[in-house]
């Protein structure tokens, strides 16, 4: 009885051994900054992952765009922070917005001078889920989530 596991001991530390250490290609460096994720980004994180890791969007119609980096992949999508461009660098907008391979979309709603925008996901069940940041006065916060079904999408 020892002699099999003793056996299957030694060919699970083998193969863990050998197996490459991907942590630093998932796990975003802490604190999240502007420059850190995109050393991060350039070091190989989030490479397997299908979404982009990167968006831009001019959210208080300044003309320079503010990013979205991403910072954690999963199944449906990628969450990202984002971050503006100020005389003093860069500044975190949002610690984690909700993303996908559909890119943001400005709304027209305005909240001193900064604009509510949407990201889009696939809900996995056919539809999408959408949701609604807003400039709360300090940062973007989620306003809202709605799950649209497959059937309100293609009208069945």
């Amino acid at each position: 009885m020892t002699r099999p596991l003793v056996s299957f001991l030694l060919f699970a530390v083998c193969c863990q051994a050998s197996e490459p250490d991907d942590t630093k290609s998932w796990k975003h460096p802490e604190p999240i900054t502007y420059e850190a994720i995109r050393a991060w980004h350039a070091e190989g994180g989030l490479q397997s992952y299908h979404w982009p890791r990167e968006w831009r969007l001019d959210l208080n119609q300044d003309r320079e765009e503010e990013i979205f980096l991403g910072i954690e992949g999963y199944g449906r999508g990628m969450g990202y922070a984002l971050f503006t461009h100020t005389a003093a660098g860069w500044r975190m907008l949002a610690k984690r917005v909700e993303g996908s391979h559909h890119s943001f979309e400005l709304l027209p709603k305005q909240h001193d001078g900064w604009h509510d925008f949407m990201s889009t996901l696939p809900s996995g069940r056919g539809g999408i889920i959408q949701f609604v940041y807003t400039w709360d006065g300090k940062q973007y916060i989620e306003k809202s989530e709605r799950e649209i079904t497959s059937k309100e999408l293609f009208h069945e």
